[in-house]
């Protein structure tokens, strides 16, 4: 009725108006009144998937757009066979626990997380509300899932090693860069994989004879804090572990080591292009579009514990020219010939 008071009073004060003139307006405005609220009801009625980000909008609109063609091509329609609800922690990875709650309390038939931290989270939230990972690392070891092929319990999608992926990242770090000799190793403590990522990146620059400097971020604050230590700590470059924490902050890590003269090898897709070294990742958007087929599965009454969980398939290796340039590294010929991408 509000939308409606303003222009019956105009109309009011308009001399060519009659009551027959009025009569019309106001059934006209009822019908697409009628029309909009069965449009709601109707939607209420579609089964929900709510996703949780840490993210905000803009950097989870490619994911976004990953998932929802992966559904579409799957012969779905948000608002027409499923209504999709996202839920953005707007960088801050503290903020996302809260939200995954927030998330079961409103009892979706599906719940769609990234990162390892974010699956464990919903896993402990709800155990019957089905859960897709669209990206993650480590289900097993972390106990999250059974094991690949029966996953068990509610939660399914895709998941790589993260420990494995840091230490194929430290060795592509020195191919590219064999003057690296001191290398900053940032991971979250929260990060159920953090363990296995310092043991196994310890070992490895152990046998390269590299001194790895061990940091501990677990929010933005922290992060900045970590930034800001670089130009008195000065490794020869920085190594993001495997939590979406760095990926989130992708932009603000790079720039701001940058800024302290030091290089970064990310995990994240674009990072290259946002002046990483080198970064060494799967096509998250892709794995976003794969993660459609899990929610596809479920909502046609597939349980997500008899859902395999996938592995990528594959990798991809960036390397940025101008970002070797800005810090005087020239590439080995074997690394341009490995690169899928060379960016500028």
């Amino acid at each position: 009725m509000i939308g409606w008071v303003p222009t019956v009073f105009a109309l009011r004060g308009d001399p060519h108006m009659n009551r027959r003139d009025l009569l019309v307006g106001l059934l006209t405005a009822a019908a697409g009144a009628g029309t909009v609220a069965a449009s709601r009801a109707q939607t209420r009625g579609l089964p929900r998937v709510v996703a949780v980000t840490i993210r905000d909008e803009e950097r989870y609109r490619s994911l976004n757009e990953g998932f929802l063609a992966g559904m579409t091509a799957l012969g779905h329609g948000q608002d027409l066979t499923y209504r999709l609800e996202i839920l953005y922690g707007n960088l801050e990875q503290t903020r996302v626990a809260a939200l995954i709650r927030e998330a079961v309390a409103g009892n979706p038939d599906v719940i769609m997380v990234s990162g390892l931290t974010n699956a464990k989270r919903a896993k402990e939230a709800s155990s019957t509300i089905p859960v897709v990972v669209a990206l993650a690392s480590d289900l097993v070891d972390a106990g999250v899932i059974a094991s690949f092929s029966r996953p068990g319990g509610n939660v399914t999608g895709i998941t790589d090693q993260a420990d494995e992926l840091a230490e194929k990242r430290l060795e592509l770090l020195l191919e590219a860069y064999p003057g690296a000799r001191r290398v900053a190793l940032v991971n979250n403590p929260d990060f159920p994989a953090t363990p296995k990522i310092e043991e196994r990146v310890r070992a490895t620059a152990l046998q390269h004879g590299v001194t790895i400097i061990s940091l501990l971020a677990r929010d933005r604050v922290s992060l900045h804090q970590i930034i800001q230590s670089l130009g008195k700590l000065k490794p020869d470059a920085l190594l993001p572990g495997g939590d979406g924490l760095f990926a989130a902050n992708a932009r603000e890590l790079i720039e701001g080591a940058r800024a302290q003269g030091v290089p970064v090898v990310h995990y994240w897709p674009g990072t290259a292009e946002m002046g990483a070294l080198l970064s060494y990742h799967v096509d998250a958007r892709k794995a976003y579009e794969r993660a459609a087929y899990y929610v596809d599965r479920i909502l046609k009454g597939a349980r997500a514990s008899e859902l395999p969980v996938e592995r990528p398939a594959r990798y991809e290796l960036v390397v940025s020219r101008s970002a070797a340039k800005a810090f005087g590294v020239t590439f080995p010929p074997a690394i341009a010939l490995r690169a899928d991408r060379i960016v500028d």
